[in-house]
């Protein structure tokens, strides 16, 4: 069967893209072939360099030639006019982007209801200044259209967190299926016994993440090193790294280290050595970089909200929460002072987001798909 995957673009190598790529490997697994349709042609050489080895499609056709680096959710919408023209060649489409589209997609990978940010987490840039709003506010009416017309078969999401968003706004149950993590290769320094009392944070270097909190942590517990590890890249990780270390200065920490683009050897050693993994943003859809640090035998902290906290730490089971500056102050405390407790009830629960458990739930439901579809 020939399977065409839609992703305006890899290029930004997040979550969503790291979800699919592993289901264009586990398309090939099953003996499909696989098409990749992009808005903007794939730097493999690029994202192969952050993500290791992947599996790539059997071809990719593109509406551009050129990257945009403009109009992110607008590109999503643009993937429509690529599956048009290849729908005749196409047997299904599996759509994990996960916006809403004006031709049908056979499987929607949804990771939120990206047009009701602004309804659920009013701190967002989109609601931060009458641009960013009007910028917004197409795609906002466009996706509140389409959602009536329910165009999709099979609609999946990446937590118990976004699945009640998407009943919210949507007025539907979607199936969770959590994205994959590559668990086994944090596993390997998750064993390491010489570990002090460090806490990790780990994301793109961009406001959402909420750094200038961990800063305010850090001022109030000198005696215990903070370090962000960041990805950076573009105008707004610049500034925002820049405003970071304004306020670095400002509270004139030593305790505190702000790192950039660290390669990912570097990162695992300093894993291997570290107590806690603190996840400062508020309302996280899920939060891959909480199970690598998991996977890598730290200890999560994070914010009492979002995937993390529900689907991830499952409120408090396998690691611990707050909700202001002293309640992590104190969580932290704890997770230093009860690490070895700890440590091994987290690396049982990072196991189960491994990017292998992934892979088999998603071909049980192509299995069942297929069947279904053949039936009709």
């Amino acid at each position: 069967m020939k399977v065409c995957v839609v992703h305006n673009t890899l290029n930004s190598v997040g979550g969503g893209e790291r979800v699919c790529l592993a289901i264009i490997e586990t398309l090939k697994e099953l003996g499909h072939k696989v098409t990749l349709l992009t808005v903007e042609p794939t730097n493999w050489e690029y994202v192969e360099r952050v993500v290791g080895d992947a599996v790539r499609p059997d071809e990719e056709v593109s509406l551009l030639s050129f990257r945009l680096r403009a109009f992110g959710i607008y590109m999503r919408l643009l993937t429509f006019l690529i599956i048009i023209r290849s729908r005749g060649t196409c047997d299904l489409v599996v759509n994990t982007h996960g916006g809403i589209l004006p031709i049908t997609s056979d499987i929607i990978y949804m990771h939120f209801p990206t047009f009701a940010l602004i309804k659920e987490a009013p701190n967002i840039k989109y609601s931060k200044s009458l641009f960013w709003r009007l910028y917004f506010l197409p795609y906002e009416k466009i996706q509140s259209w389409l959602v009536k017309r329910r165009r999709w078969r099979i609609l999946l999401t990446n937590s118990e967190f976004s699945r009640e968003a998407i009943r919210r706004h949507i007025g539907t149950n979607a199936e969770v299926l959590y994205p994959p993590v590559d668990v086994h290769e944090f596993l390997k320094v998750s064993e390491s016994r010489s570990r002090v009392d460090r806490v990790i944070s780990c994301g793109r270097y961009t406001p959402e993440k909420n750094y200038e909190f961990i800063l305010r942590i850090a001022k109030e517990l000198p005696h215990i090193e903070f370090v962000i590890m960041g990805a950076y890249s573009g105008r707004i990780s610049s500034a925002y790294y820049s405003k970071l270390v304004r306020l670095k200065e400002k509270l004139r920490l030593k305790n505190v280290k702000l790192l950039r683009s660290v390669p990912r050897d570097e990162q695992l050693k300093i894993y291997s050595n570290s107590k806690v993994f603190l996840h400062a943003m508020v309302g996280e859809h899920f939060g891959v970089a909480v199970v690598e640090g998991m996977a890598a035998g730290l200890v999560p902290v994070v914010h009492k909200s979002g995937g993390p906290w529900y689907d991830i730490v499952d409120g408090g089971k396998y690691g611990l929460g707050y909700l202001s500056v002293e309640e992590a102050i104190d969580a932290i405390s704890k997770a230093i002072n009860s690490y070895w407790r700890l440590r091994n009830v987290v690396l049982e629960r990072a196991r189960a987001f491994s990017k292998e458990k992934f892979k088999q739930e998603f071909k049980e439901i192509m299995l069942t798909f297929t069947f279904q579809h053949s039936a009709e």
